[in-house]
């Protein structure tokens, strides 16, 4: 089985790093080839925003053809989520996607016509079993570090969505595009508020760890 892990910063990744064999570089990517138990993995450092995570999916659907994708890393909490909390999503959302002024809903993505796209049902049911403290719902993505209460509490209203990050519906746009098992599996680092660039920098380093803990935990089970 081989599983692929996309991460947007080195940050987030430096806990794999015993885990990793070989590395390339494809089109500016770079790929960290290795295993965790007896799964083969391959984690694609993609960079932030939804551009860089979207060929960053397409490279490694392309390119190493996982069984498994896990989108990771660390995201903005939205009210019911404090930090260090795991997130599963089953589903995820662009909440920056606006064509309303055309007639369409707000996050609406043209061309595949969908709002939401799901995440693995399947694997969802294994992930929440080996993290039961875990909080599962919608995550909210889009190519702004959320740091503004009044925006937070409008993406969470409008999306009932319950994290928020730059990376994870884009990697779920392509995901569904290419028929590939998706799952995510965030950790809250601030409250997208305010105080989030702060929070967000003086935690990165123990959200990260906490993360690959939980990941790695998902990835000796499955």
């Amino acid at each position: 089985m081989t599983i692929g892990i996309i991460i947007a910063m080195q940050e987030e990744a430096k806990p794999y790093k015993k885990h990793i064999l070989t590395d390339q570089e494809i089109y500016g990517k770079k790929f960290l080839i290795g295993k965790i138990a007896d799964k083969d993995i391959v984690i694609c450092l993609s960079g932030i925003g939804k551009v860089n995570a979207a060929f960053a999916c397409a490279l490694m659907v392309e390119r190493f053809k996982p069984d498994l994708i896990i989108n990771t890393g660390v995201s903005g909490g939205l009210g019911v989520t404090k930090a260090y909390d795991i997130v599963i999503a089953d589903k995820a959302v662009q909440h920056d996607a606006d064509t309303t002024a055309l007639g369409d809903p707000k996050g609406m993505v043209s061309t595949v016509n969908k709002i939401y796209f799901d995440t693995s049902k399947k694997h969802n049911e294994l992930i929440k079993a080996y993290l039961d403290n875990a909080c599962v719902g919608t995550v909210a993505c889009g190519d702004q570090f959320i740091a503004d209460k009044r925006l937070a509490s409008e993406i969470a209203r409008q999306f009932n969505a319950i994290a928020v990050d730059m990376e994870s519906a884009a990697v779920a746009q392509v995901a569904y595009i290419t028929k590939t098992d998706l799952v995510i599996i965030r950790g809250i680092s601030d409250g997208a508020d305010e105080e989030a660039p702060v929070d967000f920098m003086s935690l990165i380093e123990q959200i990260s760890q906490k993360i690959y803990e939980a990941v790695k935990k998902v990835i000796e089970r499955l």
